[in-house]
């Protein structure tokens, strides 16, 4: 008897253990303070001021008696489309009721846009804006000093007594030159929010140039008198001169991020002092905006940014992630509100492959969850318990900023100089593009080669294209892009474009060297990689060897990757879309030293032509404008919530259950056929105890709170499409399942017991046996070989940058430990050890009755 007393003990222990432990340690964790909680997002931030109302914030309204532009003024409104919780990024600034800006040259009518910081609540001084360093190209179709921040005696009546008299201010001032120190010269200076104070050329320089400045110097306004711009707003870290986003402790008892400003200044027909451009030889206005004439009908917006403080707190324990670009802003955008759970996740954004092999090497320190947009093979978890959750939804896109430059006689002409948002691309177009099928795209123009010389001279030639979107008809005989701008390495994102490619089969026999229905054939050099069936593709390749140079004779000539450089990843390509600087360095400049071919730098307003192959939470973040792309149902698709939505419900099963992987094939109506999923791929037998329950507590926020979309820390950012609820739930029962300890003792019987299961609050916790739907998610795999738990290093390797790791405004206090949870606590630690000596007195039971004891 004694044998079945100790057996009936045994499974009675085991069954308080499961029980204890489950309920006890779900419902502990349930009562963990919020202090994951971020501030709240605004319900939209996006501004719209008229220009009267912006007068009257002001204070002293100009008229039409001393304000010859006011009555054209009067009928402008402003709009900017967010103007809290920013970042480094781009935010559209769009207006209506204007004249249009003449063709060709910015003489007249236009805008002119910059950064400001200022604590004073009507806006920021003159001084205080990041002004006065235009490209030399842009200038020179400019007014005279209408770039600069030059102030000229006598042209502003305004502003002169500034100048010269009792009242004049000293700092604008310059210092006159050895050579002339009788010379009076005058500029407004830029004060930092340090007070350093800035006037001489050389101390300005110290303080931004042309290549660092994000001033816009002139916006043209369209025949129909809208117009619209994308600003790039920076923070503490990218210009420390304006603060935006540092600490403010200027109001006591607070510290905040400092708050900047967006001004935006409306030119005329008028001058300073009052008269017409056409009193100007070149008809010209003419005129620094900062100076007190044209300041005065400034429109300023104030910009909130987030905190770029360091953002967790020192003492954290830490966890290793990798992972695929795709879900880096997401990342990002957790890892604050992550920190409130007292885990500091490091986040190494590395390739697919090397990835997924980290999470199943035996080395140390090495991560056991990858953020992938694609299943492991099977030789690569071969002997390993892998469990997947999915986590967020993105797209690849063609992101683009594209101005019109047509000929007089173009059927859009209305639209000539303003930034097209409307671009069509098929399969075929971005095939060309990638294989430098065009001449625009080969060193020297393709001279050498026969087939390229037959072929359009660039995309905006192609009829194809032109089929595709009319109203570049009749563009400019200069017009280009200066290629398709692409990251270097691979991808499942690279993969994913050349599937989609090959799926289609115009693009496809155009791959296998067929000419398309106007003669253009793909550039020679890429015949021989088989692109139209090499199904393991996943990068970029630039074929074309042909090197070019002019006629210096010290020219040693550039190549491809001078004219069409590969981007680091595709958050370079869409910043550098949205400053349209594609980095071809192909100019000739005898006098360097050494001598060498560089760059001209980015593109001049109004003459911009960018295109480049980025995800879609990249380009929002960045206020691109994306392509719509031709899918398998012969629809011309944009990248919406809803059409990638419908994009990831069109993927098909992969060879692991429950694991969706995209279908090339799908002719699903209305989807848009870049879309992806990524998913938390977990290790689970070689994870710690303790990597569990962080890895359950990440898959756990990013399926819950995590989706919802927003600007601020802790949500899920524009471009990415909340998940289905379906599938988070699925999600939520993976980070459930990871610390169930029968769950994981059921898969990897050598691994040690997980000390307290993951709260899926506020949805109800499933049973430890519930399946996981697969149609949502795949459950830790039911069968699978034991694998011993690898030792994990307690630092992250390749941690995120404090600039991309957000800070949260508000620090989590200190909580005290109620008695309801020290009850929970109590619990569990009596389940624990009944969970361990259920198992032990059993196996005893039975080995006594074996005994005949």
């Amino acid at each position: 008897m004694r044998h079945q007393q100790l057996v009936r003990l045994g499974r009675a222990a085991l069954a308080f253990g499961l029980v204890t432990t489950t309920v006890s340690g779900a419902l502990l964790l349930a009562t963990i303070p919020a202090g994951a909680a971020t501030s709240p997002t605004p319900a939209g931030s996006a501004v719209t001021v008229s220009w009267t109302d912006a007068q009257k914030q002001l204070g002293d309204p100009a008229t039409a008696s001393d304000n010859p532009d006011a009555a054209a003024f009067q009928k402008m409104s402003f709009s900017v489309s967010q103007t809290q919780n920013l970042v480094d990024q781009g935010v559209t600034v769009s207006w209506t009721g204007g004249v249009a800006t003449p063709a060709s040259e910015y003489s007249t009518d236009y805008v002119q846009v910059m950064q400001c910081w200022g604590d004073e609540a009507t806006g920021p001084s003159p001084e205080q804006c990041l002004w006065g360093a235009p490209s030399a190209t842009l200038a020179s179709l400019m007014g005279t000093g209408t770039s600069k921040r030059d102030l000229v005696l006598g042209d502003d009546p305004l502003q002169d007594p500034q100048l010269s008299g009792d009242a004049a201010d000293p700092d604008l001032l310059l210092d006159p030159p050895i050579e002339n120190p009788f010379l009076r010269a005058y500029r407004v200076p830029f004060r930092a929010v340090d007070g350093t104070l800035a006037k001489s050329t050389v101390d300005l320089s110290k303080q931004f140039d042309a290549t660092t400045t994000n001033e816009i110097s002139a916006a043209r306004t369209a025949r129909n008198g809208s117009g619209q711009v994308t600003f790039a707003t920076e923070t503490n870290l990218q210009a420390p001169q304006l603060g935006c986003g540092a600490d403010d402790s200027s109001v006591k008892g607070s510290v905040t991020p400092r708050s900047c400003w967006l001004v935006i200044v409306p030119r005329g027909e008028h001058n300073l002092d009052g008269s017409a451009s056409t009193e100007n030889a070149a008809g010209r206005i003419t005129g620094s905006p900062l100076s007190a004439s044209a300041w005065r009908n400034r429109v300023a917006v104030k910009l909130g940014f987030q905190s770029v403080a360091q953002s967790c707190p020192i003492g954290n324990a830490e966890e290793r992630l990798v992972g695929s670009e795709t879900v880096t802003e997401a990342v990002t955008s957790w890892q604050p509100a992550l920190c409130g759970l007292g885990t500091t996740y490091g986040f190494s954004q590395i390739g697919d492959d090397e990835a997924k092999k980290q999470i199943v090497s035996t080395i140390d320190g090495a991560s056991r969850l990858a953020l992938v947009n694609s299943p492991l093979d099977a030789a690569t978890s071969s002997g390993t318990s892998i469990a997947y959750a999915p986590v967020a939804e993105n797209a690849i896109v063609v992101a683009f900023t594209i101005d019109y430059r047509l000929y007089p006689d173009a059927p859009a002409i209305d639209s000539n100089g303003l930034q097209d948002r409307d671009l069509t691309l098929n399969a075929r177009l971005v095939a060309k593009l990638l294989t430098q099928t065009y001449q625009a795209d080969v060193p020297g123009r393709g001279l050498a080669d026969r087939v390229v010389q037959a072929n359009p001279s660039s995309l905006v030639t192609d009829p194809e294209f032109l089929a595709l979107n009319p109203t570049f008809a009749k563009s400019r005989s200069d017009v280009s892009p200066a290629g398709l701008m692409v990251a270097l390495g691979s991808s499942d994102a690279n993969a994913r474009v050349w599937a989609w490619i090959r799926s289609d089969p115009l693009a496809e026999s155009f791959l296998q060297g067929h000419a398309d229905e106007w003669g253009t054939r793909i550039n020679p050099s890429y015949v021989p990689l088989g692109l139209a069936t090499d199904t393991t593709l996943d990068t970029f390749p630039k074929a074309d060897l042909t090197v070019a140079k002019g006629g210096d004779k010290d020219e040693t000539g550039f190549g491809t990757l001078d004219m069409r450089p590969y981007m680091n990843d595709m958050h370079e390509g869409a910043s550098r879309t949205l400053k349209a600087d594609p980095n071809e360095k192909d100019s000739w400049n005898p006098y360097g030293q050494p001598k060498g071919y560089t760059s001209l730098g980015a593109q001049v307003p109004g003459s911009r032509f960018i295109l480049s192959v980025t995800d879609a939470a990249s380009a929002a973040r960045y206020g691109l404008a994306t392509a719509k792309l031709v899918n398998g149902a012969g629809q011309a698709i944009a990248p919406t919530t809803d059409s990638i939505g419908k994009g990831v419900a069109a993927m098909k099963p992969s060879d692991v259950p429950g694991v969706l992987v995209a279908d090339a094939s799908s002719r699903a109506v209305d989807a848009y056929p870049l879309s992806m999923l990524s998913y938390a791929a977990v290790n689970v037998c070689a994870a710690t105890p303790a990597e569990r329950v962080n890895y359950a507590r990440l898959i756990d926020y990013a399926a819950g709170r995590g989706q919802t979309a927003g600007d601020a820390r802790g949500d899920l950012p524009g471009g990415y499409v909340p998940l289905s609820t379906a599938m988070s739930t699925g999600a939520k029962k993976v980070a459930l399942q990871l610390t169930t300890p029968a769950v994981v003792t059921a898969q990897c019987p050598k691994a040690q017991p997980t000390p307290t299961p993951v709260a899926t609050a506020p949805t109800v916790a499933a049973p430890a046996d519930t399946p996981v739907d697969s149609g949502a998610t795949a459950a830790i795999p039911e069968a699978a070989a034991p694998v011993e738990a690898a030792p994990v290093a307690t630092t992250p390797v390749g941690a995120v940058d404090q600039d991309e790791a957000a800070v949260p405004t508000q620090h989590t206090k200190d909580d005290p430990l109620g008695a309801a949870r020290m009850s929970l606590a109590g619990a569990l630690a009596l389940g624990i050890p009944s969970l361990a000596a259920g198992p032990l007195l059993t196996r005893r039971g039975k080995k006594l009755a074996l005994l005949d004891l």
